[in-house]
């Protein structure tokens, strides 16, 4: 029996082991997984990214972002947040993009990750220099820098340098800002980081160009352009002829500057950039024309108007109707010109584009005289001074740059500025012969340098704090707007219900009483006009029903997505696989209004455009969260192919989602159906 007994032990022991041995595995496998798919969707992010599709970019962000948050990886948290915030600051939103910035930073520095520190750093420098708060953009700039140093990563030290040189270019300091770019040129190029090497060429040969030092920038360009048809980034290497015509453009050299712009056309035609395709075209045609090709450059004029109808851009469309009224004007076709200006005119004004406005009038002022109509003359003369005098000068300053890349501006020339900082320099070097001058002129600046930093330190401690602030109200602002429009659709759907309902049912009890008390005929009529009543009423109880459920208020969340499923149900096309595993206590009523929004927007989906025949709902609550599952058989959808900005309403399931402090993930592929995944905390609630 001891034998028998042991044999049993050593059996159940190995079953043990093995059963260990595969839960272990399995885990993995499963974490695994999960990587995998956290990594699919940061690839696809970086390639929207690259295509300038930063919605796309930010969508799939999310949902690895959901999978990092989910298993609890903070390093990919706070990478995955910095990229994040990269994208909405470039898709234009800065307010949110350095919230996440901050939020990025606050992850890296509880795990101590100064790299991705430094990183969200220069992201809040960006947002910061966006905003014109230049001291805070400053001290973060140079806070990146400081991290980079100490964890001696020389590219990110040269990254840094590169924002620094940026910045320094924007506040005209180019003596600093040449300084820091050279020395991130050499970083990038040394340790063959060519994609950031080509980035810090373009701002070299900017700096260079504003210096006027026109051949070293052209170097730059040229040396830029070259790498960039390398790579195959044509879109870059387009930039860098742009930038290379411009110069030549400014020196005169005409013939120079149009080659560069075909260049860049070809460039462009190959990743069919119609927008760009336009302004070039134009800039094209403008060019020709200092040529004395006048017929040329008006079919290059014709082709920038026909890029522009294909890119449906109205500010170029404006544009090229302008510029050919230009071209037509200069041949003596007076009444084509007219066309064209007008036709110009009307855009412009329809999308209030108040530049081109200010030009179109000026130019058709200018052909009326030509042509001797003084009255029309004066007419648009004085449409112009309004308008010039309603411009301002903000907008001056981006209609200045903008026209300045078109080739139609010459730069202005700040010799007085050169003269006294060579001036300041001459000064500098004679006083620090005098030993005792020069001692007290350093302390005197390290004096002045303290107080100057602790207010400056002030000051940002200071706009950080009213920075908060702000995004803190802006935050309540949009969740008073969710719950403002629940509120609202709660009333009308109560106005419609117990009064105008009430008053229909009302009437059409009195036509009923009265219809067979009357002649034939007129009962008719009555029978007729009660059946409209009673259909009028049903309308409004589903009007009414639609916008707030009475099964919702009465019986809580549970009846009322059961209710909204039986009615997909009853409809006979979708099949129907439900699973709702709730509590029986109620929710708050906002959180249970918000839920059943998300849900109803998914139906929605589904049946608008999944074509799908089954869809499948699972909910379950624990103490800490509410999580709920969603799929149908349909379609699918592919982002690369979704409109841009468009995303088959999952703004409104996100916006709510996020109100209601959850996480939300979407698995979707064409022919396969649609997944969501949405996870609502609850621990607030039962704590």
């Amino acid at each position: 029996m001891n034998s028998v007994q042991q044999i049993k032990s050593v059996v159940l022991s190995v079953i043990l082991l093995l059963g260990f041995c595969y839960a272990a595995f399995s885990g993995n496998h499963i974490n695994e997984r999960e990587q995998d798919k956290m990594h699919a969707y940061l690839s696809r992010a970086e390639n929207f990214f690259n295509l300038y599709r930063y919605d796309s970019a930010i969508l799939n962000y999310d949902s690895a972002l959901f999978i990092a948050e989910t298993e609890e990886n903070q390093n990919m948290i706070s990478h995955i947040l910095r990229l994040k915030g990269t994208a909405l600051r470039n898709d234009g939103k800065n307010d949110a993009a350095g919230r996440i910035f901050r939020l990025a930073k606050q992850h890296a520095l509880t795990i101590g990750n100064d790299t991705v520190c430094a990183r969200a750093d220069i992201g809040l420098g960006h947002v910061y220099t966006e905003k014109g708060l230049l001291d805070s953009a400053e001290y973060f700039y140079n806070h990146a820098l400081t991290d980079y140093e100490n964890v001696g990563d020389t590219v990110g030290i040269g990254r840094a340098l590169y924002n620094l040189s940026m910045f320094y270019q924007s506040k005209v300091d180019y003596e600093k800002s040449l300084k820091y770019a050279l020395e991130c040129n050499r970083i990038f190029n040394q340790f063959g980081e060519t994609k950031l090497y080509c980035r810090s060429l373009m701002n070299l040969g900017n700096i260079y160009e504003n210096l006027e030092e026109y051949d070293t920038a052209l170097a730059c360009y040229e040396q830029g352009k070259q790498i960039n048809v390398q790579l195959n980034d044509l879109k870059r290497a387009a930039k860098f002829a742009n930038n290379k015509a411009v110069i030549y453009y400014y020196q005169a050299k005409y013939e120079e500057a149009k080659s560069e712009l075909l260049s860049a056309i070809e460039f462009n035609e190959q990743i069919n950039d119609l927008a760009e395709l336009s302004n070039l075209y134009r800039n094209v045609s403008v060019i020709t024309k200092k040529l004395g090709r006048r017929d040329e450059a008006l079919k290059y004029a014709d082709k920038a108007l026909w890029y522009a109808r294909q890119a449906d851009n109205q500010e170029l469309l404006s544009d090229a109707f302008i510029n050919l009224g230009v071209h037509h004007k200069q041949k003596g076709n007076f009444n084509q010109a007219e066309s064209d200006y007008l036709r110009g005119i009307d855009v412009a004004e329809k999308y209030n584009l108040l530049w081109n406005m200010q030009i179109a009038y000026d130019n058709i002022t200018l052909l009326y005289e030509a042509k001797g109509d003084f009255n029309k003359a004066y007419e648009y003369l004085r449409k112009y001074v309004a308008i010039h005098d309603s411009i301002t000068d903000e907008q001056k300053i981006k209609a200045r740059e903008k026209y300045k890349a078109e080739y139609e501006l010459l730069r202005y020339k700040d010799q007085a500025r050169l003269k006294e900082m060579e001036k300041k320099k001459i000064r500098l070097e004679r006083n620090l012969s005098y030993g005792i001058g020069t001692t007290l002129v350093i302390l005197l600046v390290v004096f002045l340098f303290f107080f100057r930093m602790r207010a400056r330190k002030n000051r940002i401690i200071a706009e950080q704090r009213i920075q908060k602030l702000e995004d803190e109200k802006k935050l309540m602002a949009a969740q008073s707007v969710l719950v403002g429009q629940e509120k609202e659709r709660e009333r009308i759907a109560r106005e419609l219900h117990d009064g105008i309902g009430v008053l229909l049912s009302t009437a059409s009890i009195h036509f009923s009483s009265v219809e067979n008390k009357t002649d034939k005929k007129t009962g008719e009529m009555l029978r007729k006009a009660n059946k409209l009543l009673k259909e009028a009423s049903k309308e409004v109880r589903q009007i009414s029903h639609n916008m707030m459920p009475g099964v919702l208020s009465k019986f809580g969340l549970k009846e009322a997505i059961e209710d909204l499923f039986d009615e997909v149900e009853e409809a006979g096309e979708i099949a129907v696989e439900l699973n709702i595993n709730c509590r029986e206590e109620r929710l708050p009523q906002n959180m249970e209004i918000m839920i059943y929004r998300i849900v109803q927007e998914m139906i929605n989906n589904t049946l608008k455009h999944a074509n799908a025949t089954k869809v499948s709902f699972f909910v379950s609550q624990t103490d800490q969260d509410i999580k709920i599952e969603y799929a149908d058989n349909g379609i699918g959808f592919d982002e690369e192919k979704l409109p841009h900005g468009k995303n088959l309403g999952l703004s409104g399931i996100r916006s709510r989602v996020e109100y209601l402090g959850g996480l939300l993930r979407i698995e979707s592929t064409t022919g396969k159906g649609t997944r969501f995944f949405i996870t609502i905390p609850l621990h607030e609630i039962y704590d």
